[in-house]
């Protein structure tokens, strides 16, 4: 059950299993099959938005880049149903990351866990009824197979490093465009998701943000941190709430799904979901940061 209160290429490559490129499934062998390791390093992007395509074992991982950066995360307080844990505060973020382009398919999904849990049931539809363990099983698996350097992060988004990516530069209720032209939302007849970037990017050209399904993030949740006046505190690189602050495992998640409401589509919205719990309703995207 869902909860909703509380282009360019890459300049850079990598030093992984993987093919660098624009649609390519791979480095072509002597043989006439594909390479399972590429000698580089790993780069950080030069520009917003810039695109890098990664194929591992032949299947693709179009990512977006987020720069280091500061912005404002939350809502104003005259957001239309906004939640009082969604107090505006400054983040800072020091590092820049890879964010893969769309929620995690389950061919991507698949082809690194060997099989598909998902309800909705289609290559390019995003692989859902994963839980927490799963995903930091998957992320595992894919950094191992991509024979990632050390240094070198493969992780689940933190919460502050999918709004900021969901923004895109823009303070706008919907990260910038209107919600109809982004967002798979709002079906009441119980069909489910769709296939991947079948709505129009943000502005980095990232999709689904919001709609299609909710995304996971790392961070336990609570309210942010407030001072005695009650004004958001500004964090740097944040992870979310401690385990004494978030008894149990409570995980956030973001952007709703393709049967919410427009309220709870707003970036700023926040849900939360027992890590554990496995539904039709979350899924999750990755991120790639570079050491």
């Amino acid at each position: 059950m869902k909860l909703s209160t509380l282009a360019a290429f890459c300049c850079g490559i990598l030093c992984c299993a993987f093919g660098v490129c624009s649609g390519s499934s791979g480095i072509p062998t002597d043989d006439g099959g594909t390479s399972s390791s590429v000698a580089a390093t790993i780069e950080a992007g030069k520009t917003a938005g810039e695109r890098l395509v990664l194929s591992l074992d032949g299947t693709d991982y179009p990512f977006r880049w987020a720069p280091a950066g500061t912005f404002t995360m939350g809502s104003p307080e005259d957001e239309e149903e906004r939640d009082s844990y969604e107090t505006r505060h400054e983040v800072t973020l020091t590092k820049g990351f890879w964010i893969l382009e769309t929620e995690t398919t389950q061919t991507m999904w698949q082809s690194v866990m060997g099989e598909n849990p998902s309800k909705w049931r289609g290559e390019n539809k995003p692989v859902d009824s994963v839980g927490l363990d799963e995903i930091d099983a998957f992320c595992a698996k894919w950094r191992e197979t991509a024979k990632v350097p050390e240094g070198v992060v493969v992780a689940l988004t933190t919460e502050a490093q999918w709004e900021y990516a969901a923004r895109a530069g823009s303070d706008d209720v919907y990260g910038g465009k209107p919600l109809d032209v982004v967002a798979w939302y709002g079906d009441e007849n119980y069909g489910g998701t769709h296939d991947a970037a079948t709505k129009e990017p943000n502005a980095w050209g990232i999709y689904d943000m919001i709609g299609n399904l909710w995304e996971w993030c790392s961070d336990r949740y609570d309210a942010y941190a407030t001072d005695a006046d009650g004004n958001g505190v500004a964090v740097v690189d944040p992870t979310g709430a401690t385990l004494e602050q978030c008894p149990g495992d409570v995980r956030v998640d973001r952007g709703g799904c393709w049967d919410s409401k427009p309220y709870e589509c707003r970036v700023a919205n926040r849900g939360f979901y027992d890590s554990d719990r496995k539904g039709p309703y979350v899924g999750f995207r990755f991120v790639v940061i570079p050491r």
